[in-house]
């Protein structure tokens, strides 16, 4: 699936004729909280910014000395040509958000192209960064003149406030892109990030890679971690977690002609080895035959199952269902092993018939927080075309 930019967000501002909204929950008040811990009142969609704000994520801070249980949301956002990354906080478990930084470099002020980017929390020291270092990493250069983009990574070390830009892990070789990074930290302390890579257009239209640092300045030279064999197959987004048991877990999707953005997870002991890099998973159906497609994200939640969001929802049929931007997916095998069986369950955010297009519900993001709620925050255009970020609640 293509990676929308500026450019393509302005194209699609003034040409779509489509209208996308936001629904109300499917839930009422006070519906149970499937993998919290009880019954809290709904929350129902709120806008986070009435602005172009797309590849939302959201994290609740666990390393802090006194801001533990916060939350921190990130979109990419954009003023007129220059690019950022903005930083928001919510001080009452997803009640409210307010905008506390923002991420730039002269790259993205020069108007080069911003996408796809992550937020996380350094669980442990690495190197000179302490426990709690913020770290944002995103696809920075495809709408730059002889095109090369590159992956860079911004540091905070007082909660998002200001941030300051400490590496620039790859550059392509040629006019191919990289996309979608994630980060985890092995046992051993060793960052390790993933991001999708198109510059092997020959062999492989795209392919999930990674690299690894001790230090989150000095990077290893990046290697295939899922490289298919069909070369025209197209695996990317990856979202990593660990699960209740210690191991980990990468969801990704497999987009190309003929495997039409299906979702996909896989399990490792250590996050730098997942398998062969040309092996295939099984595709995530849930009990009822439905299918979630495009931009899988993937969230441990309380309880140890596992929520799996998409961006559309498919029938048994293979046309999107009644319920496409309606539902998430849940497994209770905390450990993905054997046979994992999903259902599907009422999103925070509902969307209005999301489609294959860079805004409606595009890589929606979830989090816990410490009122028992299942927050998410999702994108969904308007009349006009903007694309703007949401969030929501179900208890």
């Amino acid at each position: 699936m293509r990676r929308r930019t500026l450019t393509t967000v302005l194209t699609a501002a003034l040409t779509s004729t489509a209208a996308l909204g936001v629904a109300a929950p499917a839930l009422g008040a006070g519906s149970p909280g499937r993998g919290g811990t009880g019954r809290q009142q709904d929350r129902p969609p709120q806008l986070l910014l009435d602005d172009t704000g797309l590849y939302p994520r959201v994290i609740r801070l666990a390393h802090q000395r006194t801001a533990n249980d916060r939350l921190l949301a990130s979109v990419v956002s954009f003023d007129g040509p220059s690019g950022y990354g903005g930083i928001w906080e919510s001080t009452d478990s997803g009640a409210t958000f307010t905008q506390v930084g923002t991420v730039s470099d002269e790259a993205l002020e020069t108007g080069e192209g911003l996408c796809c980017a992550t937020l996380f929390e350094l669980p442990r020291p690495l190197g000179d960064l302490p426990e709690g270092t913020l770290l944002w990493s995103a696809s920075v250069g495809a709408d730059a003149t002889d095109r090369r983009m590159s992956i860079r990574i911004w540091a905070s070390t007082d909660l998002g406030r200001s941030w300051e830009r400490i590496a620039i892990t790859a550059v392509a070789e040629n006019e191919g892109g990289l996309w979608e990074p994630e980060f985890a930290v092995a046992d051993d302390d060793t960052l390790v990030l993933w991001y999708c890579d198109e510059t092997d257009g020959e062999n492989h239209s795209q392919k999930i890679v990674q690299q690894t640092s001790t230090d989150a300045l000095t990077w290893t030279d990046p290697t295939p971690t899922i490289e298919l064999e069909d070369p025209d197959a197209r695996p990317g987004m990856p979202n990593v977690r660990r699960l209740r048991d210690g191991r980990w877990a990468m969801s990704y999707e497999i987009c190309g002609p003929e495997d039409l953005c299906r979702s996909y997870v896989r399990t490792a002991d250590d996050p730098r080895d997942w398998g062969p890099v040309t092996s295939r998973d099984e595709v995530i159906r849930a009990a009822d035959g439905t299918e979630p497609r495009h931009t899988p994200t993937l969230t441990i939640d309380a309880d140890g199952s596992v929520v799996l969001g998409s961006q559309m929802h498919y029938g048994p049929d293979g046309d999107p269902g009644p319920d496409n931007g309606q539902v998430v997916l849940r497994s209770q095998n905390r450990t993905l092993s054997g046979r994992v069986r999903w259902v599907t369950e009422p999103a925070p955010v509902p969307v209005e018939e999301p489609w294959n297009n860079y805004c409606p519900n595009y890589s929606p993001t979830f989090v816990r927080t410490d009122s028992g709620h299942l927050l998410e925050i999702t994108s969904a255009p308007t009349e006009e075309g903007v694309c703007r970020p949401w969030f929501g609640a179900l208890g």
